[in-house]
């Protein structure tokens, strides 16, 4: 119980302090002032709560205290990373919102102390010695297709984590050989890593993290493939047919997860390959990249390395890409049959080569996605208050009140879906499959994958046959939708620049309130002009009489008539 902060400090969080709880064990009595006089030993705390794995929750967790205990996050941070036990007299004397007396400590600048302790040797030597169980914490789930390895991990709380590993490493260090004293370690961790302010990182070691990251990641977000002994020898003995029978035979090893997210990222690597051999390139190399013969990276001015290592694939007559703009001229050979007459040669990834650069693509805006996108589905587009974006024969119904991204994405989903029509799991997968490669071309996150589906396939005595269609209705489908989309890019003709996502909708009701405004305006000029005018009882007659000869000469002409 709190002995300086009101009993009921919690009342107006309660609801983020429900979403935090939802990881916690249900008898937990987790509170925002625990959390705060816990951070020095959060992992510990946050684990004897039920929380399976404190390192992506912790950040969170110190987010939630700060803002309702309204104390500076960077005073929690610190006792994280320097391991320094908080009271709570410590946390009330800066906490504006319960204390009318509380005084914020003071920006001052960190005493200029001469770091004496080689900080970088610490980090590299982290890098090496920490446990894969370390990062891999820290991956998130729901993005596991993307580009940037960074993106694949929570590096906010990654970043935090690890700098404490370095600062337990640094008392470690100084406890064994007495020099220099705490203190002054703890000044030279902070004026190696930190800012004056002690909120953001120095741009100069946070760049310095992040390329150890790159590196430290790639490593542990791809695993090494062990090719196979028999793929081994078959390759060593060039035998075409053993080749192909194995690699039909092994059609299962792509159900597995891990190998099937390595397909996925290898489509818009591989559009020179055939399926036969872009399976086979996935089986030499953890991660597919640009693979040619030599003779196609002669034609581009482009030679080999030295000591360059090759790849052994089917030499075939494949078709050919553009090398600048990567189009495709001829139609990618899909089918995995009749390459046992085909001899086996050496390609060399791009990686292996030097010589002439290859033009960057210009990158496409969210508004000239969206124009294009708009273009291709020829349907009406509309913004929503629904839970889920749909799309029928008529109209794509979109979320309204969404980010760009998700609204793209929305967009995107909805014009696969109108190809092919989710009638069972196996298309809503080859959908999500599709829609998950051209958001990676798109530069947009990856969509969540339902891998049971993979699992369902390799119990089916059919199921290397189903597979296979997977994976060629995948890559089918992915190369034209983007033929289709550089088509709409190129067009010579002026896109009309229409309004925003979210302003049509605007546009709309303030274009309704208009008309509302103008109907009301007009009943009270009518009204106002009818009041101005005095009733006359001899009008109204005069009237009434004019009326009445009307009905009466109608009446003599039709008497006259008969």
């Amino acid at each position: 119980m709190p002995t300086l902060f009101p009993e009921d400090y919690e009342k107006a969080a309660i609801a983020k302090k429900r979403k935090l709880t939802k990881f916690f064990k249900e008898e937990s009595e987790v509170t925002a002032l625990a959390i705060a006089l816990h951070a020095h030993e959060i992992y510990d705390y946050l684990r004897q709560q039920g929380v399976e794995k404190p390192n992506r929750l912790f950040v969170e967790a110190f987010q939630y205290a700060s803002t309702t205990l309204d104390v500076p996050y960077d005073i929690i941070d610190e006792a994280f990373l320097t391991q320094t036990r908080l009271t709570e007299k410590t946390l009330f004397d800066v906490s504006q919102k319960f204390n009318p007396k509380a005084t914020l400590p003071p920006v001052k600048e960190l005493p200029q102390v001469p770091i004496t302790i080689d900080f970088y040797k610490l980090v590299v030597a982290l890098f090496e010695k920490l446990p894969a169980s370390f990062w891999e914490q820290f991956r998130k789930k729901d993005n596991v297709l993307s580009k940037n390895v960074k993106q694949l991990y929570d590096l906010e709380a990654l970043l935090q984590s690890f700098l404490q590993e370095v600062w337990s490493k640094t008392k470690a260090e100084i406890e064994a050989k007495k020099e220099p004293t705490l203190e002054e370690a703890r000044q030279m961790f902070l004026a190696y890593f930190y800012r004056n302010d002690q909120k953001y990182y120095r741009k100069e070691t946070q760049e310095m993290l992040l390329n150890c990251f790159d590196k430290c990641l790639e490593a542990h977000s791809t695993k090494n493939v062990h090719l196979d002994e028999t793929l081994k020898r078959l390759l060593e003995e060039s035998d075409s047919e053993g080749i192909a029978a194995y690699v039909v035979d092994h059609l299962d090893d792509w159900t597995e997860q891990e190998n099937y997210k390595r397909f996925l990222r290898s489509i818009t690597k591989t559009k020179n390959l055939s399926l036969m051999n872009q399976l086979l390139l996935l089986y030499q190399r953890s991660e597919a990249s640009e693979t040619k013969e030599v003779h196609d990276w002669i034609r581009e001015v482009r030679s080999l390395k030295e000591g360059a290592t090759p790849i052994f694939l089917f030499g075939e007559n494949a078709h050919k890409v553009n090398g600048d703009t990567g189009e495709i001229i001829e139609e990618k050979r899909l089918s995995l049959t009749d390459h046992e007459q085909l001899p086996i040669v050496p390609y060399f990834e791009k990686s292996d080569t030097e010589g002439r650069g290859t033009k960057n693509k210009n990158e496409t805006s969210p508004t000239q996605l969206f124009l294009i996108f708009e273009k291709m589905s020829k349907q009406e587009i509309i913004f929503d208050r629904v839970e889920k974006s749909t799309v029928d024969d008529y109209k794509i119904r979109l979320k309204a009140d969404q980010s760009e991204q998700q609204t793209l994405q929305d967009l995107l989903v909805c014009l696969i879906e109108k190809e092919e029509p989710e009638h069972n799991k196996i298309i809503r997968f080859e959908n999500q499959s599709v829609a998950s490669v051209l958001c990676m071309v798109f530069g947009m996150d990856p969509l969540p994958l339902d891998f049971e589906v993979l699992d369902n396939l390799r119990s089916l005595e059919n199921g290397k046959v189903k597979i296979q269609r997977v994976l060629t209705k995948v890559i089918f489908r992915s190369e034209q939708f983007l033929k289709r989309f550089e088509t709409h890019l190129n067009e010579k003709e002026p896109i009309k620049i229409r309004a925003t996502l979210e302003e049509e909708i605007k546009q709309a009701r303030e274009l309704q309130s208009q008309a509302m405004a103008n109907i009301s305006t007009s009943k009270e000029n009518k009204a106002e002009k009818k009041s101005d005018t005095p009733f006359s009882m001899s009008d109204y007659l005069e009237k009434f009489k004019d009326g009445t000869e009307g009905n009466n000469d109608d009446g003599s002409n039709k008497e006259a008539a008969t």
